[in-house]
């Protein structure tokens, strides 16, 4: 028998209020709210309902993706339902799992890029590792290597450690709006893409077969990712009356410019200069880097955003987006040496 749709769930408040927005019925002396009524008389046509509301959710904000996520992950997204390959089962696994991966390079550049900017010692975060055999959880503390790792899972698992200890220590980084239930699918997400990796090369029934396991999934997930509309990532090009930046916010690749105001922190953004991505959040900025960066088109006509791999040789590479390589900028190195000292001094005990 299927358990009832809890009702008082936090995940079902938005579609209740959407029902309750006609107001309540009156009977006899006694009112009642429309969802509790339907909920009550019909649970099966309350999850249905429930369900309806959800889907139409996901098409609303697809066109919210398409134009104000971060490039990276608009760009994949957009690839998944519109491209060449939207239809065809293999490629459109590739394209989500791109997009989900995006989603955990952002937000891994947002939350270090914070931590970093605003100088908070996190040597006591640590990391859930797995289940002992005695049934108590096992934990780790930050090390260089776990830091600078290209892991999905741990950097999820990371983010995770981050945040939780953020709300348990009082500390109000603006990262504590990230679901912990966003990253929690973005593992599940992560541990379905690795069934999928034993696959070399799989056949479109195979494929078929992960999208139904992945499809809800990644539905559910981005659901959760809205505030994402928000963070804004640029690049200062230029100081007149405002700074002129480079935006790399919507599925398109093209550079776009546009001036802000950044009020008291326009002295910092000056400082930056015009070799670093930052993130403007509502009222917060501060630097992403080392951990996103940008490589320039020959022509001067796109830049892409560049997911930090791993370092090798001692030098940072990267991955940009549209590539399947990757490059490192040279240039940068000291600067991205410093920058990771920073965060080994605020992070590794």
């Amino acid at each position: 028998m299927t358990a009832p749709a809890p009702y008082e769930d936090i995940k079902y408040q938005r579609f209740n209020e959407s029902i309750d927005e006609q107001g309540e019925f009156p009977i006899a002396h006694v009112s009642f709210l429309p969802s509790r009524i339907l909920y009550e008389m019909d649970i099966e046509a309350y999850k249905e309902a429930y369900a309806d509301f959800k889907e139409d959710e996901y098409e609303e904000l697809k066109e919210v993706i398409y134009n104000q996520y971060p490039s990276c992950i608009a760009y994949n997204f957009r690839l998944s339902e519109k491209g060449e390959g939207a239809n065809d089962p293999v490629r459109k696994l590739l394209h989500l799992k791109d997009t989900w991966e995006s989603i955990v390079f952002v937000l891994y550049a947002v939350v270090l890029g914070e931590v970093r900017y605003k100088a908070i010692n996190l040597q006591a975060v640590e990391i859930f590792e797995t289940i002992a055999p005695n049934g108590n959880p096992v934990y780790k503390k930050f090390n260089t290597g776990t830091l600078l790792s290209d892991a999905i899972k741990t950097k999820i698992k990371s983010l995770i450690a981050i945040i939780e200890h953020s709300k348990a220590s009082t500390l109000a980084l603006k990262c504590e709006l990230i679901p912990i239930e966003l990253l929690q699918k973005l593992l599940e997400l992560q541990d379905v893409r690795n069934d999928i990796s034993h696959h070399a090369a799989p056949t479109k029934e195979e494929a078929e077969d992960e999208l139904k396991k992945v499809v809800p999934l990644f539905k559910e997930m981005l659901l959760l990712s809205e505030f994402m509309a928000d963070c804004k990532i640029l690049r200062f090009e230029s100081y007149a009356v405002k700074c002129k930046c480079e935006e790399f916010n919507g599925h398109a690749l093209n550079k776009e410019f546009d001036d802000y105001d950044f009020n008291d922190s326009q002295a910092y953004v000056l400082t930056l200069g015009q070799e670093h991505l930052f993130l403007k959040w509502d009222t917060d900025i501060f630097s992403l880097s080392p951990f996103l960066h940008f490589e320039r088109d020959l022509v001067g006509r796109e830049s892409y955003l560049s997911f930090f791999k791993g370092k090798k040789g001692g030098k940072y590479w990267f991955e940009p987006i549209t590539k399947r390589y990757e490059i490192s900028f040279d240039t940068l190195q000291p600067r991205f040496d410093s920058e990771q000292i920073v965060l080994f001094n605020l992070i590794v005990p």
